[in-house]
């Protein structure tokens, strides 16, 4: 079945819509024509229904009609085809209507039903033509703006890779040059200290190599996650397990205040941001003090996962930079823990994956919070 052309006509003669009407009605459009006496209603209605093309009379009493070619021609209005019905015999005229942005013009005198078909079917194609260009020019923008943003994640890696991971490896060429010759000297002591810091270098570079890896993959995989009825209490506790040793040889004490709670997951994913989570309020939290993962079914269903410490805290500028690639910081931790900085891009990253969502509260010298929220569980 043909699709209709909906068609607006504004002409204040009634003789001449009548011979419009006349002309549609022997031509073989499937056509919808509503009529407007002069500018303000056309306007009126351009403005509250959608038009594959309008007919505009070139001589309205209430208005110009280049004024009105304007107006119709709106980006707000969304009409790309505009016809011009004229007395005129000026050519000059006719070429100033299409500079203006007209797509065609008609004589009256001449109006047929095929030429008024013809030209009404080209008005409706270029409107579509001209929806799919539009649709074509925001999905080429949004591809090249993903392009541009993955361009400048490259970069920013590259130079993560060219400058931190320089230092440690230079660290242990240095330090294995100077281990090398204290062994000559036969000093066990000064050996002992050389080969600390080899391996203390070591475990750096292989710790930033393996945020590196965790966070560029994560950033090439775009495959759907497979989520699933997860135990929370379970894996916090593994969580809490893994970093246990490091906690208590700093003297922070971690704990978990989980029951049976269960949350729409991806176990491994959650895993591992729990880990870094705790491993990072364990680094920024002084001998004394103290880090608990805790949940919570909120009052909308929402089910909440926090990780809180009683560290050093973070201020708002340093929290509205704390996951921004391009701003970038490691700071040290209480005592003197170094990281890459990519910790928390990751694990942000990861909660998005999983359809959550990750929020920071902190104050300077009162401890952080982090929170990882899911949505109603009603709905899972």
């Amino acid at each position: 079945m043909p699709t209709e052309t909906h068609i607006l006509l504004i002409d204040d003669d009634e003789v001449d819509r009548q011979a419009v009407r006349r002309a549609l009605s022997a031509s073989d459009l499937t056509w919808v024509l509503t009529e407007a006496a002069n500018a303000a209603e056309g306007l009126a209605l351009a403005g509250e229904k959608t038009f594959d093309c309008v007919l505009l009379d070139y001589r309205l009493p209430d208005a110009d009609a280049f004024d009105v070619l304007g107006a119709l021609l709106a980006p707000e209005r969304g009409i790309n085809a505009v016809l011009i019905l004229t007395g005129e015999t000026n050519p000059e005229t006719a070429l100033d209507l299409m500079r203006a942005g007209a797509l065609d013009h008609l004589s009256k005198a001449e109006l047929k039903p095929s030429g008024l078909a013809r030209a009404i079917r080209y008005a409706k194609a270029r409107r579509t033509f001209l929806a799919e260009l539009e649709q074509a020019k925001r999905e080429a923008e949004e591809k090249s703006r993903a392009l541009d943003a993955l361009n400048r994640q490259k970069a920013l890696l590259l130079s993560i890779i060219a400058h931190d991971l320089r230092n440690p490896f230079q660290a242990i060429i240095g330090l294995s040059d100077s281990l090398s010759r204290t062994a000559a000297q036969k000093d066990p002591g000064k050996v002992q200290i050389r080969a600390q810091a080899v391996q203390e270098a070591a475990v750096q570079a292989h710790a930033l190599m393996e945020s590196l890896f965790d966070w560029a993959q994560l950033q090439m995989d775009s495959g759907d996650v497979e989520l699933e009825m997860v135990d929370v209490a379970a894996i916090a506790q593994e969580a809490t397990s893994v970093c246990r040793h490091t906690a208590e040889e700093k003297g922070v004490s971690v704990s978990f205040e989980c029951g049976g709670g269960m949350v729409r997951a991806h176990r491994d994913m959650l895993a591992t941001v729990l880990r870094n989570l705790v491993g990072n309020s364990i680094k920024f939290t002084p001998a004394g003090g103290s880090v608990t993962i805790a949940c919570e079914t909120g009052t909308d269903r929402r089910f909440v996962i926090h990780v809180r410490d009683s560290g050093v805290g973070m201020s708002q500028q340093a929290i509205d930079n704390l996951f921004r690639i391009d701003r970038r910081v490691t700071t040290p931790g209480t005592a003197g823990e170094k990281g890459s900085g990519l910790g928390l891009l990751l694990c942000r990253d990861l909660v998005e994956r999983m359809g959550a969502k990750m929020e920071v509260v902190s104050n300077v010298g009162e401890g952080t919070a982090f929170s990882l929220v899911f949505d109603d569980l009603s709905e899972q």
